[in-house]
């Protein structure tokens, strides 16, 4: 074998993969190298979820202009959940590919399309990956400096939405990421470090209180309904016979499920079991005293027994993406997970409509995780870039039709509430008869502005504070970061003047 062929036979698997030594680059932007891809990506997940919207749209028979603009803006919590969990699975260090795929399985997961009558929620559930994103970065001293003088304001983001209980949970997942950071280096560096994060949780604390106060979205937000666990659960079916294990298996979807399942088998390396299984575990802990008579089954609290849900869906997101990136990275390894894998899909699939109370609806749940682990095994056969397609395509379609499942019955239901909401504020009009645009959008609008506009300025200086440090300390990062890599003028000369004349550029 001369030299050269045997170059290329080296740098076969590589180009394989897809990777940047392809000539010519790769036309499929998942497997890119450069921000450009990202954003393509990021935009990717967004674009999916509104299609989906739209397509739910028209086939619950709206095909006009109006309908499809009515999807859109209820596609938008959607959109924006999918960009930001991108983003925030990118910082944990997942590939573009695994994240691409987590950010839409996040983005279309039933449970966050379920609790659309309970807006504020899912609003706050879609800016949730941003103080998760934050928590993280600071995990990493080299990121550190340019992301804790945003953290502030990135923890409270999703206290914008106003009084909720999501945005609680997620200062608690955040907090923890904070302390187990604060943990790393010796004793000057973790007393540094706590000092730091104190004082940008202090700062987290004081927006998050100015926009609790202050709550500029409470027009826009009001509920549309009471929710109840077994509803969110059960969003698929028009009536709701009580939660099986069907149901539950739809929290986040069967494809993020199946890729956690197999990160399990193959004891995955990306995410630690013992941080996401009980924080996984927590989130059912509302809704168990809910049923057993320590919390009371109306009001507020019910709303927790049914948010308490998304710790389990954040969970399944982040070890679905981890398996799935473990797998790519080396699928040879662990060999016996795949056969696992299938036969518990091949021998659990079928019998699932058995324990459901519809089981006439759940025939995507069985499609799509006995087409997922048949899949799997085929990577050494189709190759893996042709795998990669492939999976992408098989995983979006099983992400799609229960999506497609959930939207129409949970519109219906938002529509019946608000036109019994509008017939009751009107004198009990007949509910054929209630114009949903009797109050024009303008009112809301110019009322709200002449309401944040009457405030005292004092309301919004913990905003002004935490924006005004955080430009500061951006900015100061930025300058030693630039200082730090340019190079003066008399040590490269100095340098090219050293060199060897072929080393000289």
């Amino acid at each position: 074998m001369t030299q050269g062929a045997a170059a290329a036979a080296t740098k076969q698997p590589r180009a394989q993969h897809g990777g940047p030594e392809r000539a010519g680059g790769d036309p499929v932007s998942l497997y890119g190298t450069g921000r450009r891809e990202g954003c393509i990506a990021a935009a990717g997940v967004a674009a999916f979820a509104l299609v989906a919207h739209l397509l739910a749209a028209a086939q619950a028979g709206g095909r006009d202009l109006r309908a499809a603009s009515a999807a859109l803006a209820d596609g938008a919590p959607s959109a924006l959940a999918g960009v930001l969990m991108y983003r925030c699975l990118r910082a944990h260090g997942r590939s573009r590919y695994a994240a691409f795929l987590g950010g839409a399985g996040y983005a279309l997961a039933p449970w966050l399309q379920a609790i659309a009558a309970l807006p504020r929620e899912q609003w706050a559930a879609a800016l949730a990956p941003l103080a998760l994103e934050v928590a993280h970065r600071c995990h990493r001293p080299d990121q550190r400096r340019t992301f804790l003088p945003w953290a502030p304001l990135l923890l409270a983001a999703p206290f914008v939405v106003g009084p909720a209980w999501l945005p609680l949970l997620t200062a608690g997942v955040a907090l923890v990421h904070l302390a187990i950071a604060a943990r790393a280096g010796d004793l000057g560096e973790r007393l540094g470090l706590v000092r730091r994060f104190a004082t940008a949780v202090a700062m987290a604390t004081a927006v998050a209180v100015a926009a609790w106060c202050i709550d500029a979205a409470g027009p826009w937000l009001a509920a549309t309904g009471t929710l109840r666990p077994a509803a969110v659960l059960a969003a698929h079916r028009t009536t709701t016979a009580g939660t099986d294990l069907p149901a539950l298996l739809r929290l986040a979807g069967p494809v993020l499920l199946m890729f956690a399942a197999l990160g399990v088998l193959r004891r995955q390396r990306h995410a630690k079991l013992r941080i996401w299984l009980p924080v996984a575990a927590l989130g059912v802990v509302p809704t168990l005293l809910k049923a057993g008579g320590v919390l009371p089954g109306h009001g507020r609290w019910l709303d927790l027994a049914v948010v308490g849900w998304w710790l389990p869906l954040l969970a399944v997101t982040v070890l679905g993406a981890a398996g799935l990136d473990d797998f790519l990275d080396q699928p040879q390894r662990r060999r016996n997970a795949l056969p696992w894998l299938w036969s518990s899909a091949a021998l659990g699939g079928p019998l699932l409509p058995l324990v459901a109370s519809a089981p006439d609806r759940e025939w995507p749940l069985v499609a799509a995780v006995l087409l997922l682990a048949l899949l799997l095994p085929f990577w050494r056969r189709i190759g893996i870039l042709r795998f990669k397609n492939t999976l992408t395509t098989a995983a979006l379609l099983t992400l799609l039709v229960p999506a497609l499942q959930v939207l129409p019955v949970v519109g219906s239901n938002t529509r019946a509430v608000a036109a019994a909401a509008v017939a009751t504020a009107a004198g009990a009009a007949p509910a054929g008869e209630v114009d949903l645009a009797a109050t024009p959008p303008a009112n809301v609008w110019r009322r709200q502005y002449w309401a944040l506009a009457s405030r005292p300025l004092w309301h919004y200086s913990a905003f002004a504070l935490a924006g005004a440090v955080a430009a500061a300390g951006a900015l100061s990062a930025a300058r030693r970061n630039s200082k730090a890599k340019n190079t003066p003028s008399k040590a490269k000369a100095a340098i090219t003047k050293k060199a060897k004349p072929s080393a000289r550029s």
